[in-house]
């Protein structure tokens, strides 16, 4: 029984549950959530990490050290229909670790395989009244973000030719950012003239906000050029919506006025993602020129309706013009909008938080990502234990699978590598073999034990009988 146990990874037929390599771990085959837009691949054996064509086998199978509590798991992220892959940009915080029923803080996602892939950052700058006003101290700042070099160096890459900037500019209606139709921008050159030409012309008039965005995401995504360059470039559409205030279409538009056009607006978002293919969906990233207007944001959970509660709080009867843009911004539709869109929403006020707003738009995306984390209390390494995996602020998905380790069996420690590395490193093969050699002699200890007394006990009583027969001569 003992000796099976030891040898049951060395035997095992069935592809799952996987053994951890140099563990006493299994790790079953991941199950997706249902209704994912996009699904965590788990990569949970060298089978599937040939599959996903990594780079570095011993980087991409899963890892596991009890002493210290840690795991290790590396995914990839592909469209559920299709199964083609989808490179990210992704950050810790954007993937969530929940370890049994606890969430996890101590993550740390580690990159691989930088994409050079296409794509199309759609720029939708707010071109109202206010973004002028103060000597035009809103549209500078912005001007200003969207000339510094990193942020050009993200919009287009070296040795990229695969992607391209659209600027519009948006108030009653959308143009391009010189007055004309929508053009695609493909080079540097091009882009920065674009911007330290037009970008502080004024367009003036009231703030069309959702009509921008549902225009970026339908029309402007069915126009000839812009499909084209799509399909040609393999190109994935990023909105990125920049405002100094709120949706405002009238003189007497109050807050409430916007909740069933915010509601119009999030629906047809979804909608359109839900019917494009994964590497189509347009992602939108929000942006607040400003400070937000009142302290409380967007109501927590997904796809929640609008109402005038959660849109306004208490301000459902001010009017926006000029009460509440007075105030601020309104952050809670740049929510509810990047929510839909699976983005990102921001609030900034310098140059430089703009900057990095566009630089996060247009991060690096890899092919896979490893991920560690640590458990707190390394005692939940002695049972079985269900991971989930799911994103944050971006496309929904989930993923989950169990790890099994032995409630009994120690693999060895695992060892420190370069000087402050954060993570422990699988122990070498001596490692394990000075683990298992005492535990193989206990075992062979006890399948011996018991024959050895019986033939003791037989021999020493077999000599006191004989010489009791040899007395009673």
């Amino acid at each position: 029984m003992i000796v099976g146990a030891l040898l049951f990874a060395a035997c095992q037929t069935a592809e799952f549950p996987a053994p951890i390599v140099g563990t006493a771990y299994r790790i079953t085959e991941d199950r997706p959530m249902q209704g994912s837009e996009v699904r965590i691949d788990v990569m949970a054996n060298e089978r599937e990490c040939l599959d996903g064509l990594v780079d570095d086998l011993q980087a991409c199978l899963p890892a596991a050290d009890r002493a210290s509590g840690e795991l290790k798991v590396s995914f990839r992220l592909r469209d559920p229909e299709s199964g083609l892959e989808l490179p990210r940009a992704l950050r810790s915080e954007q993937v969530e670790v929940v370890h049994g029923n606890a969430p996890q803080e101590d993550v740390q996602l580690v990159p691989h395989e930088a994409m050079a892939s296409g794509q199309l950052f759609i720029l939708l700058i707010d071109g109202s009244t206010s973004m002028h006003a103060n000597g035009q101290e809103r549209i500078r700042k912005v001007r200003s973000a969207l000339l510094r070099p990193s942020v050009v160096e993200g919009f287009f890459p070296d040795e990229n030719t695969k992607t391209g900037v659209v600027l519009l500019r948006f108030s009653r209606k959308v143009t391009g950012i010189d007055g004309g139709p929508p053009k695609i921008l493909t080079t540097r050159t091009g882009y920065e003239r674009a911007v330290r030409t037009h970008l502080l012309k004024r367009s003036g008039g009231y703030t069309h906000l959702y009509d921008a965005v549902e225009y970026a995401v339908t029309d402007l995504l069915d126009a000839q050029a812009i499909r084209t360059f799509l399909t040609v470039k393999g190109a994935e559409p990023t909105v990125v919506v920049l405002t100094d205030g709120f949706n405002n279409e009238g003189a007497l538009d109050t807050c409430a006025s916007n909740v069933p056009r915010l509601q119009k607006t999030v629906d047809l978002i979804r909608d359109v993602r839900t019917s494009q293919g994964g590497a189509t969906r347009p992602t939108i990233y929000t942006v607040g020129l400003g400070v937000p207007y009142r302290k409380e944001g967007k109501p927590s959970g997904l796809n929640r309706p609008v109402t005038p509660r959660g849109l306004c709080g208490g301000y459902g009867d001010y009017l926006i013009d000029p009460s509440l843009e007075e105030a601020g911004i309104d952050h809670v539709s740049m929510q509810w909008i990047a929510e839909a869109g699976a983005g990102s929403a921001f609030v900034k006020r310098k140059p430089r938080g703009l900057a990095e707003v566009f630089e996060a738009a247009s991060a690096t995306r890899y092919r896979w990502y490893e991920i560690w984390y640590r458990a707190p209390d390394n005692f939940y390494h002695r049972r079985s234990f269900p991971v989930k995996l799911q994103l944050r602020f971006r496309e929904r998905a989930q993923t989950e699978f169990d790890v099994l380790p032995s409630g009994w069996i120690d693999g060895p420690r695992g060892q420190r590598g370069e000087l402050g590395q954060r993570w422990h490193e699988k122990a070498p093969f001596r490692s394990t073999f000075v683990v298992l050699i005492p535990a193989l002699g206990l075992v062979l200890l006890l399948q011996f034990w018991s024959p050895a007394m019986f033939n003791a006990r037989r021999a020493l009583f077999r000599g006191a009988r004989r010489r009791s027969k040899r007395d009673q001569r």
